[in-house]
């Protein structure tokens, strides 16, 4: 019964003619590619350049080490490709560059005002 029914209510509809897909105009579609490919070559070359000029901070540190005091290789800013760089290519400068840093960076525990001083007073 459910059958009929739905064959009727289905014969009601009549198929539309297929019409033909509209095809884009081919006259934008160039420049705009070859406007996006122009600011992909720019953003990666800009990115190129500034990783390079990081990494040549690395470098820097390392010589300065050598030369001035170990204030002035803590006033460096190395970021964390800097630093993975130096620890793949000099392990020891690495190591002794970390130590430096934690010298300053860290909080001292044997000073009178000192961390560990602090809490064992509470």
């Amino acid at each position: 019964m459910h059958d009929e029914e739905v064959e009727r209510y289905l014969a009601e509809f009549e198929p539309r003619p297929v019409r033909a897909l509209a095809v884009p105009g081919n006259k934008r579609v160039w420049p705009l590619r070859s406007v996006a490919a122009a600011v992909i070559f720019l953003v990666g070359g800009i990115s190129l350049w500034y990783l390079s000029q990081e990494t040549k901070g690395v470098k820097d540190a390392i010589s300065r080490r050598h030369i001035l005091s170990t204030t002035a290789v803590r006033t460096s800013n190395l970021n964390a490709i800097a630093l993975t760089r130096l620890a793949l290519e000099n392990n020891e400068h690495f190591e002794a560059l970390l130590a430096d840093r934690s010298q300053t960076a860290l909080p001292s525990f044997q000073g009178e005002n000192s961390t560990l001083r602090v809490l064992a007073k509470e």
